[in-house]
């Protein structure tokens, strides 16, 4: 520890703070220890003012200097941070606060000792049922986070931190880290990121990165994992033709293949769906989940294909979170936990049939009591698009209703419908 440092604030006349420099915020002292790591952002080892060790996150990018990007950018961060401290830190990492000091904004986090994932797959060479419990441990993780309306946006095995925990019996947790640049649609909190090698589609596109894509480079998690190293597009990463062939599965090996049949079809199915080139044609995290912590078994198909499937004869439902609803049409589910408004673009992101879909088509309305409730939005009879392409519209029914501009409560199971667009609506109580 340099001596003309000890018991010294950071002046941040510095870029790195240097060990036993120390911070201050309305709450605590923070002591840096030592550097861990120099990149986009600096890392640092810290103390705090009550003997915690804490993991100190200090941002670079962007500056002061520029007072409406700086604005934003805080404005985000601390957006961010209320919604990730209601996620139980049984599965993400815990975070204390995030201050400015010196005109830099940083993180206070919880230090967590262990691996990240990526270690862990080419390190630890765990067998293929310790690989499997992990998969379904990280998939469960991401759907409880989609539930709260969050798209982490930067997925890659890195980003799962393996934790030792003896009160398990497989000896270790698994949290999910690394929010920054996470995407909260309900709070209009777009800031999405990617890893070359782990993106998705609407990544390289640069369009609507959402759960969908989360979805993707999951699929790629899992795949990787579950091989215990090998990446889907391994090939096309060591030739640089990732961003081309991610959209044809040029190169792509079922895991069905891998296997040689061994592995339940249904797992096999699922991951393929995940890592479809077009997001609507994907499985959400909940289904996904589904599949992984069922009984399936190997030759059965449990996930079909999402053109062959209708709502109308679908009875298979998701385990979903008690007083929550679950929207089921054209062989897939989306669950809903609170109030909220069914879209065409979440129609079209969950199911793929928002052809009659308007771009707001109906409220599901929770009241103080637990009752759920159908609202129908006013939608106009046809409308163009930008390409001059016109599209017809209609009413929302519900179980043969017209319950347009007026709330109707939902019964146990139900059918809403919109045009010739089925969906089932099943309360769970």
């Amino acid at each position: 520890m340099p001596k003309n440092s000890k018991n010294q604030y950071w002046s941040g006349l510095s870029t790195v703070i240097r060990d036993g420099e120390k911070l201050k915020t309305a709450n605590y002292e923070y002591t840096v220890l030592s550097l861990l790591n120099d990149g986009a952002s600096l890392v640092y080892k810290a103390r705090r003012s009550d003997n915690k060790t804490i993991f100190l996150k200090q941002f670079k990018e962007p500056t002061k200097t520029n007072r409406k990007r700086w604005k934003d950018f805080i404005k985000f961060q601390h957006s961010v941070l209320k919604t990730l401290l209601k996620l139980p830190t049984s599965i993400v990492e815990k975070n204390y606060e995030y201050f400015e000091y010196k005109d830099v904004h940083f993180h206070a986090k919880s230090f967590e000792e262990g691996c990240d994932l990526n270690e862990f797959i080419y390190t630890k060479k765990a067998d293929f049922k310790t690989r499997l419990h992990i998969a379904k441990v990280a998939m469960g993780i991401l759907k409880l986070v989609h539930q709260k309306g969050v798209v982490h946006s930067d997925l890659k095995p890195q980003q799962f931190f393996v934790v030792d925990n003896k009160k398990v019996s497989i000896g270790f947790s698994i949290k999910l880290i690394d929010f920054d640049h996470c995407v909260i649609p309900e709070l209009n909190l777009y800031r999405p990121a990617g890893t070359d090698g782990w993106k998705s589609p609407e990544h390289i596109k640069n369009g609507n990165v959402g759960f969908h894509s989360d979805v993707f480079s999951m699929g790629q998690i899992i795949y990787t994992l579950l091989t215990g190293g090998r990446q889907p597009y391994k090939d096309a990463i060591n030739n640089d033709t990732y961003n081309e062939d991610i959209f044809t599965k040029k190169g792509y090996v079922s895991l069905n293949i891998l296997f040689k049949g061994k592995l339940p079809s249904e797992i096999s199915d699922i991951i393929d769906q995940m890592l479809n080139p077009d997001p609507a044609e994907r499985p959400t995290m909940q289904e996904v989940h589904s599949i992984f912590v069922g009984k399936p078994k190997s030759g059965s198909t449990a996930v079909t294909s999402k053109s062959k499937t209708s709502a109308s004869t679908s009875n298979s439902y998701p385990v979903a979170p008690k007083g929550s609803v679950i929207i089921h049409a054209n062989g897939r589910y989306h669950v809903v936990t609170q109030t909220e408004t069914i879209t065409r673009d979440l129609v079209k992101a969950n199911f793929g049939n928002h052809s009659e879909i308007y771009s707001k088509q109906f409220n599901l309305f929770k009241d103080n009591n637990g009752d759920w409730f159908i609202k129908g939005l006013p939608v106009p009879g046809s409308a163009k698009d930008s390409s001059g392409k016109v599209h017809k519209f209609y009413r929302t029914l519900y179980n043969g209703e017209d319950v347009t501009n007026r709330f109707h409560k939902l019964s146990a199971t139900g059918l809403v419908k919109v045009g010739n667009t089925p969906f089932e609506i099943k309360v769970n109580s």
